[in-house]
């Protein structure tokens, strides 16, 4: 089996999970309701207009977790990566 490139499977993940969290936070921005019911049936119905803020999104707070996300996809990406080319070498 070949082995994985760990930085690049890290840098793919936390771009992906970085973009995903990007077109979250733009779709909350232009439809909070229906993204909020949307991920309330993604859940098998759980009620999320509990949680709903009433402030304001602000661009520094979704940048940070564009980020934040970004940053747990990579570390994801590099363990994830390290524990397959650890498996893929030792099984023949």
């Amino acid at each position: 089996m070949n082995k994985l490139s760990i930085l690049s499977v890290g840098i793919a993940l936390g771009a992906t999970l970085g973009l995903m969290s990007m077109f979250c936070a733009l779709a909350f921005a232009i439809w909070a309701d229906a993204t909020l019911d949307f991920f309330g049936a993604f859940m098998h119905g759980l009620d999320l207009s509990a949680v709903k803020s009433t402030a304001p999104m602000r661009p520094g707070r979704a940048l940070y977790g564009v980020v934040g996300l970004g940053i747990v996809g990579l570390l994801a990406g590099v363990v994830y990566a390290s524990i397959y080319n650890v498996v893929a070498t030792g099984r023949r």
